[in-house]
């Protein structure tokens, strides 16, 4: 199977949400599977653009402080 680039603005964007929210709250916000976010990840399906917007969106919902790492 040939895999695709993978942007590393994806890779980051996917990273941060997933620190913050949880695999499963992250897969719910976008409306996939942990599957899916994995394929993304490896260049094994490409990330549309509309669900990069959604994380793009996602992203701008988060604390700010979101480089700091999470509370626990």
């Amino acid at each position: 199977m040939k895999r695709l680039p993978v942007s590393p603005l994806v890779l980051r964007a996917l990273e941060v949400s997933e620190k913050r929210l949880g695999i499963g709250a992250l897969c719910t916000r976008l409306g996939t599977t942990p599957s899916t976010i994995q394929a993304w990840r490896l260049g094994d399906e490409e990330m549309s653009d509309r669900e990069f917007l959604k994380l793009v969106d996602l992203l701008t919902e988060l604390d700010p402080a979101w480089l700091s790492p999470p509370k626990r």
